[in-house]
C-alpha cells in the first residue's frame, strides 16, 4: 500500500503534549492499559507506515535512530516487524544500552536475540529509511549530545525520514524547532496529531503526515475535553489532509 492509497482524514483533533501526557496516565494508571500494550501497537504501525511509504520493504535496508525513551522504543519494535516482512535492520542508540529506560532496553535485547547484528559505520548512509525515534513529545530544549549528531548525519545522509510520533527536535505544541531538527519525508504520529505538526511553518519539517491508533481509548481522551470516537472509523492507519 503507498502513502497516496490510506484513507484521508481532514480536520482531526489535534493534543497538546500536556494533554498527551495526562491521556498516557490515564491509560496506564486508570485503564490498566499498560505502556508495553501501546508500544506493540505503536510499533506495529509504525512499520506499516514505513511499508506505505517505501511501497515494499523485502529487501529494503531500514535503520532505526533511536533515543533513550519510549520513542526510541517504538523505533527498536518497529524494525522488528520490518525485518518479519523481508527488510534488512539495524539499530542505532543515541546512549548506550545500559541507559536506555526498561521498554526500549527491552525491545534492544529482542533485537540481539533474534539475531540482528549490530550496526556498521555507514548504515545510516546506506539505508532505504531512516526511522527517527531519538525524541518523543515529552522533549523539552534543543537536541544535545549524541542526538543532535545523530540528527544532523540522518539530515546530511539524503535517505528519506520516517518520524514517529513528531521530528526529533520539533516542538510538540508550537511546531517551531528547537535547535536542530529532522526533516523528515513524512511523520507517522500516534493517536493523535500533536499541535505543532499541523502549524503553520512545520511542513516543511513534517513532510506528508499519517495519523495511526494504538489503542487508546476514546474515554482517555474524553477526560481531556477531546472526542475521538470517529477519528478511525475508515481506517487504523490514515493520512492527514492539510487544512
Amino acid at each position: 500500500m503507498s502513502l497516496d492509497a490510506l484513507p484521508g482524514l481532514r480536520g482531526a483533533p489535534t493534543v497538546t503534549a500536556a494533554q498527551m501526557a495526562e491521556a498516557d496516565r490515564i491509560c496506564v494508571d486508570e485503564l490498566a492499559i499498560g505502556l508495553e500494550m501501546l508500544m506493540e501497537n505503536a510499533s506495529r504501525q509504525i512499520a506499516a507506515a514505513a511499508r506505505a511509504l517505501l511501497g515494499d520493504v523485502s529487501g529494503k535496508r531500514v535503520v532505526a535512530l533511536a533515543g533513550s525513551g519510549n520513542n526510541g522504543g517504538d523505533a527498536l519494535g518497529a524494525i522488528r516487524h520490518l525485518r518479519g516482512w523481508g527488510a534488512y535492520v539495524a539499530g542505532v542508540v543515541s546512549s548506550p544500552i545500559e541507559k536506555l529506560r526498561p521498554l526500549p532496553r527491552r525491545q534492544y535485547e529482542i533485537l540481539r536475540r533474534i539475531g540482528v547484528a549490530p550496526p556498521d559505520a555507514d548504515a545510516v548512509d546506506r539505508a532505504d529509511l531512516l526511522l527517527d525515534g531519538l525524541l518523543g513529545y515529552s522533549v523539552s530544549g534543543p537536541p544535545r549530545g549524541s542526538v543532535a549528531e545523530l540528527i544532523r548525519a540522518a539530515n546530511t545522509s539524503g535517505v528519506p525520514i520516517l518520524g514517529i510520533d513528531l521530528p526529533s527536535g520539533l516542538d510538540p505544541d508550537s511546531g517551531a524547532p528547537l535547535g536542530v531538527a529532522i526533516r523528515a519525508a513524512a511523520t507517522v504520529t500516534l493517536a493523535l496529531p500533536k499541535r505543532g505538526l499541523v502549524a503553520a511553518g512545520s511542513r516543511n519539517l513534517v513532510g506528508e503526515l499519517l495519523l495511526a491508533d494504538i489503542g487508546i481509548p476514546s474515554e482517555a481522551f474524553a477526560r481531556v475535553g477531546i472526542d475521538t470516537r470517529r477519528v478511525f472509523e475508515r481506517g487504523d492507519l490514515l493520512r492527514i489532509i492539510p487544512a
